[in-house]
C-alpha cells in the first residue's frame, strides 16, 4: 500500500510516501524540480497567472511577467483572511495547485494510493477543517481523472478562466472522503506521530512550537496510549515571512527554503517572540485555573513543569535564534536526524546534510498509514478532568508524598 503524507504549506509544501507493500516500511520524499531544472523536497505554495492566462505552479522565474498568487491555503481555511482573497477563490487556487501535484502522483503510482493530508486547526474547528480539505482534495481529483483524463500537459495549457469553467468545487460528503481514502489530521499533531511511536520523547506535559512561512502554530501536548493528545493549540499569523519582510514582497522571485537567503528583522523578531510568550502565558494560567478545581497542590504542577521539553519544526526553527526558551519549557529539542535515526527514509543521508528534518517533519509524519483520522482535540479545560472526577467521587486528599504526572496512566496519581 502506497500512503502520501501531503503537508500542504502556507509557504511550501511537502509530499512524503509510505511504501508498505514489500517486506519493510520504506519512505521517500517527492522531489519536485524548478525553472532551472534543479530538484527540491519543497514547492512554494505558489501560483503565477502569466499574460497570456496560462497558470504556473511552484517555482516562477524571478523575471515571472504575471500576477503571483500566494497565501491561497491561508484564505481555504480562514474566512477570516479574505483582506487576502475571498474564501471560495481560495478554494479554487488550491485545488488547482494540489491537482499539479496529484497528476504527478498518478503517473508514478496511478490510483493505487491514498493521501493524508494536515489541516490548520484547534480543538473547536476540527470537523469543518476536514471538510474543507476534502472539498479541495476532491475537486483537484475530479479535475485530474474526469476533466482531463490525466493529462497533465492539457492542464498546465489551459487558461485560469477556462479552468474557472471546469472546476467544481465538490460538496461534501463522508462518501466522497472515503471514495478517495483521504484522511486528514491536524497539522500540530502530524509531526509528533513518528516521535511517540518511536519512543523519542518522554510522557508529560510537552510543548511544540511549529515555526512555518505564514504562521507560527503552537500545541501544548500529553502522551497518552502511546499517541499525542493535543490539548491546546494557536496559530499565530506571523512566520517567516513576517520575520523577514517576505510578506512585503508580490512580485519577486520565489524561493523553496526562505530562511537559507534572507535576514530577520530584529523589531519583528521582538514581536514575534512576544505573541509566542503570550499564548505560553496563556496556556500556563489556564493550567492553573483548572488545578483549582481538584484537591491538587499547585506547587507540584510548577515542579512538573521544570524543564519540560520544548519541540520546535518547521523551516523558522532552523534559524538558532528563533530556537528560545519560554516558560518552564528550557530542554530545547530541535526536531533532527537524532530523532528520524532507525527510520527507513530514502533520503536520510541527503535531507540530513541539508538540515532538513525539521522542515519535512510533518509531511513525514502525515505518511504515517493510520486506519482512520478521528482525532480528538481536547480543550485544555479537560487536563484535569480525570482527577476531578476523582475528587468529586471519592473526595480523596492529596498529601505531599503524591506527585503529579501526566502520563497515559492516570492511576499513577493515586
Amino acid at each position: 500500500m502506497i500512503t502520501v503524507g501531503l503537508d500542504f504549506g502556507t509557504h511550501q509544501t511537502k509530499v512524503c510516501i509510505e511504501d508498505s507493500e514489500g517486506v519493510e516500511i520504506n519512505y521517500s520524499f517527492m522531489k519536485f524540480e524548478d525553472t532551472y531544472h534543479s530538484e527540491f523536497y519543497t514547492l512554494p505554495s505558489v501560483v503565477g497567472v502569466d499574460k497570456k492566462g496560462l497558470m504556473h505552479y511552484g517555482f516562477l522565474n524571478r523575471d515571472f511577467d504575471g500576477r503571483i498568487v500566494k497565501y491561497f491555503k491561508q484564505s481555504a481555511f480562514d474566512a477570516n483572511a479574505s483582506y487576502i482573497m475571498p474564501q471560495i477563490n481560495a478554494w479554487y487556487f488550491s485545488a488547482w495547485y494540489i491537482a499539479f501535484i496529484i497528476f504527478d502522483l498518478e503517473k508514478k503510482y496511478g490510483q493505487q494510493f491514498a493521501i493524508q493530508m494536515g489541516a490548520p486547526t484547534d480543538s473547536s474547528h476540527v470537523e469543518q477543517a476536514k471538510e474543507i480539505t476534502t472539498r479541495i482534495v476532491s475537486s483537484a481529483y475530479r479535475l485530474v481523472e474526469d476533466v482531463f483524463k490525466n493529462d497533465k500537459q492539457r492542464f498546465l495549457s489551459t487558461t485560469m478562466k477556462e479552468l474557472v469553467e471546469m472546476t467544481v468545487i465538490v460538496p461534501y460528503s463522508i462518501e466522497t472522503k472515503n471514495n478517495y481514502g483521504l484522511l486528514v489530521f491536524p497539522e500540530a499533531y502530524a509531526c509528533l506521530m513518528p516521535l511517540i511511536s518511536q519512543g523519542k520523547l518522554e510522557s508529560g506535559m510537552n510543548l511544540m512550537i511549529d515555526i512555518g512561512g505564514g504562521t507560527t502554530d503552537i500545541s501544548f501536548f500529553t502522551i497518552e496510549n502511546n499517541k499525542p493528545q493535543v490539548y491546546a493549540f494557536y496559530s499565530l499569523n506571523k512566520g517567516l515571512n513576517f520575520l523577514t519582510h517576505a510578506d512585503e514582497v508580490r512580485h519577486s522571485g520565489i524561493h523553496s527554503n526562505l530562511a537559507k537567503t534572507a535576514k530577520i528583522d530584529q523589531k519583528r523578531k521582538f514581536f514575534f517572540m512576544k505573541d509566542i510568550k503570550h499564548v505560553c502565558g496563556i496556556i500556563r494560567t489556564e493550567l492553573f485555573k483548572n488545578l483549582e478545581e481538584t484537591d491538587v497542590q499547585s506547587w507540584k504542577l510548577k515542579q512538573s513543569l521544570k524543564k519540560r521539553p520544548l519541540i520546535y519544526s518547521g523551516g523558522g526553527s532552523t534559524f538558532n535564534s528563533l530556537r528560545n526558551p519560554y516558560d518552564a519549557y528550557v530542554d530545547i529539542i530541535l526536531i533532527s536526524e537524532r530523532q528520524w535515526n532507525g527510520s527507513a527514509i530514502e533520503e536520510f543521508d541527503d535531507i540530513t546534510d541539508k538540515k532538513l528534518c525539521p522542515i519535512l517533519a510533518t509531511a513525514y509524519g502525515l505518511s504515517v498509514s493510520a486506519t482512520n483520522d478521528d482525532i480528538v482535540m481536547k480543550p485544555l479545560s479537560e487536563i484535569f478532568a480525570k482527577l476531578r472526577v476523582q475528587n468529586n467521587s471519592s473526595h480523596k486528599v492529596f498529601d505531599s508524598g503524591d506527585k503529579l504526572s501526566l502520563y497515559s496512566d492516570w492511576d499513577t496519581l493515586k
